[in-house]
């Protein structure tokens, strides 16, 4: 089944890719409606096969959720273009729970994490994030009503990177290091840090085309579509390791 719908999942993607590129309007968003519903029934299908990962895999699934609203409302701007601020607004709100959603998820199955360890996660990420920020701005990103929000969503981006970081290394590199075996459990890790920056990116991406003149163009678009979907396939995959 779960193949089966792996399948469902690419075609569903690549028809969206095509039809946004191509025409946009309320065909691209049905589509993309249709693939991000499919990657969430992938969510469950993974969890229902790892039932022993539930604390984890269940905060991911109802992360994915909240994707698939932000996937509708990024793409509701185009079609109703008189209200691009507030499916913007709302896209991104979305998004911004999704993520508080896997960082929960994270906490609730690596049971190992200390408070100075979420204290430096948040540092390093709030760093980053202040780096990127900042130095977009200088290379003409303008964010204008979404500059506060933009920046508190990168911050919880970069947390959700830096805790599964944190998470690898701890079950990974300390006890190899140390001369002990690794847990089974730091696959999931590994799988989820990819998910992570891969998400990263296609938001740095989409950045891009939203806020920087003369970058909605073809290639951008198919450029971050493609990370994104291929971060939320890769975040399913995390729930069956």
């Amino acid at each position: 089944m779960l193949n089966v719908m792996s399948v469902v999942y690419l075609l569903l993607v690549i028809a969206f890719l095509v039809v946004r590129v191509r025409q946009g309007g309320v065909k691209a968003l049905v589509l993309k409606t249709l693939s991000s519903i499919t990657f969430i029934i992938l969510g469950i299908i993974a969890l229902s096969m790892s039932f022993e990962n539930f604390s984890y895999g269940i905060f991911i699934v109802v992360g994915l959720f909240f994707g698939m609203l932000g996937d509708v409302f990024l793409d509701l701007k185009y079609v109703h273009k008189k209200y691009d601020e507030k499916y913007t607004f709302a896209g991104m709100i979305s998004f911004l729970i999704g993520h508080l959603f896997y960082i929960a998820g994270i906490l609730a199955s690596y049971t190992e994490y200390v408070l100075w360890q979420i204290a430096f996660a948040i540092l390093c990420a709030t760093v980053v994030s202040a780096i990127s920020h900042f130095s977009s701005k200088k290379n003409g990103m303008n964010y204008g009503k979404f500059e506060l929000l933009s920046f508190i969503y990168g911050i919880v981006t970069m947390i959700t990177v830096t805790l599964s970081l944190n998470a690898m290394n701890m079950l990974g590199l300390l006890p190899i290091i140390n001369g002990e075996p690794a847990p089974e459990s730091l696959t999931r890790y590994i799988v989820l840090f990819a998910g992570t920056v891969l998400f990263a990116i296609s938001d740095l991406v989409l950045s891009f085309v939203f806020f920087k003149e003369g970058e909605n163009k073809s290639r951008n678009v198919i450029l971050n579509h493609t990370l994104y979907y291929a971060s939320q396939f890769v975040l399913v995959l995390s729930i069956l390791m």
